[in-house]
């Protein structure tokens, strides 16, 4: 089925090859004619020293769908390996490792075969912000810091409760909204510097779908000695992690449930995100969870207590932090959740042996889950509230009480 930016991408029902990674979309509905040739190119520095096609005249006319203008802001891809039969590929970006027929999109419907390549998002973002870096859900890094963040437009998964969906799911709904702002790299981290960021990072949607920009932009973050993150579901392969890690600092990763179907609703599976977290640490990535729980859909304590037990078999040192679900996109029609609920959580996760549980979204009734305690003495070394921090007291990257060492990538202000 064609898509128009309005609704989801179906795959055809007749394609030869295994359901669960065959291609969805049509490149007729990305691109409505518009071609990849030089005319009209913007210098925006590409792969292999590739050019970004521009916007033509005209770009974003009244009735165009999303799909075409994004179709004209790619550049070759990297991350894809032939596919299973002649003329197919295999995309790498994410864990659907989307067998992609000519002339069609995966699962993302933003990489997509044409002329025997695959096109990647190049050259544009979707929205840029600059916060401080606690709202990436990011505590051991450069606390107090401010980050530019940036996203695109697209998602591998289809989350209900997504806070960022007229961004992330901007493919799939109608009331997704924006317009593709051009931009090259070095222009994205220019705004970073003089805004005084430390770190930059890519979300909002999925990066790794985006891993050919995030890439680039992140080669010129570290040029200027910036701190680079991925705000990712997780989602993603052995092979996109080991082609981000030369660039990218730090993997924050959304960790959304521990079962089959509550990833199946989600458009996913739970393996591969576990999996991803495990090779991050291996590659080197610092790396933090955040669980969103959701009533009703994750909130069982066996559950939970199992994630938990899962991130500290990787680590006992990574952050694992416990978000209240606030009702958005889909799921307005439930509750809240109880902040007494995910205190009982965090505290059986400190009883298991993790060592840094936060629980920050609910500051009015959960002040002291923000705080970072030293894991010797439970010293505070991190003051936090309402992702804002309020002093850090680590020494050298250790507690100054008892001198235990508190992993993170702190930087000059808390050294």
């Amino acid at each position: 089925m064609e898509t128009n930016g309005s609704s989801a991408p179906e795959a055809s029902l007749d394609d030869p090859l295994d359901p669960g990674s065959r291609p969805h979309v049509r490149l007729e509905a990305l691109v409505r004619g518009a071609a990849h040739g030089p005319s009209g190119e913007r210098a925006l520095a590409g792969l292999d020293g590739e050019r970004a096609p521009a916007a033509p005249a005209g770009d974003g006319a009244a009735g165009e769908p999303l799909t075409a203008r994004l179709a004209r802001r790619t550049v070759r891809g990297a991350l894809y390996e032939p596919g299973p039969e002649e003329g197919y590929l295999r995309c790498t970006a994410c864990a659907h490792r989307c067998v992609v027929s000519p002339g069609r999109a995966g699962a993302c419907g933003v990489r997509f075969e044409q002329d025997g390549e695959l096109r990647v998002p190049f050259g544009y973002v979707a929205r840029h912000y600059v916060r401080s870096v606690e709202t990436n859900t990011i505590f051991h890094v450069r606390p107090g810091a401010r980050s530019l963040t940036f996203g695109m437009f697209g998602c591998d998964l289809r989350c209900p409760y997504c806070q960022n969906w007229k961004v992330s799911q901007a493919l799939r709904e109608p009331e997704g909204d924006g317009e593709p702002i051009d931009m090259s790299a070095a222009d994205l981290v220019d705004l970073a510097v003089a805004a005084g960021c430390e770190v930059l990072a890519s979300a909002y949607n999925e990066p790794m779908i985006t891993a050919e920009w995030a890439r680039a932009v992140f080669t010129e973050a570290r040029r200027r000695g910036l701190v680079t993150a991925l705000i990712s579901d997780g989602n993603t392969t052995p092979e996109a992690l080991a082609y981000m890690r030369p660039v990218a600092d730090v993997f924050r990763v959304d960790l959304k449930g521990w079962s089959a179907d509550q990833y199946r609703t989600l458009g996913g599976r739970v393996e591969p995100v576990l999996a991803s977290i495990g090779e991050a640490r291996r590659l080197g990535y610092w790396v933090e969870v955040v669980t969103l729980v959701v009533p009703g859909f994750n909130d069982k304590e066996a559950g939970l207590r199992a994630l938990g037990a899962e991130i500290a078999r990787v680590d006992p040192d990574i952050p694992w932090h416990l978000n209240a679900f606030y009702p958005r996109y889909k799921m307005r029609d439930r509750a809240t959740t109880d902040p007494a609920f995910l205190v009982d959580v965090a505290g059986v996760a400190y009883a298991r042996g993790m060592k840094y549980v936060y629980v920050s979204n609910v500051a009015d009734s959960v002040r002291e889950l923000s705080h970072t305690r030293c894991p010797g003495c439970y010293e505070v070394v991190v003051r936090r509230f309402n992702y804002e921090t309020q002093e850090v007291l680590l020494s050298g990257g250790a507690c100054p009480s008892c001198g235990t060492r508190v992993p993170g990538l702190w930087g000059p202000a808390a050294a």
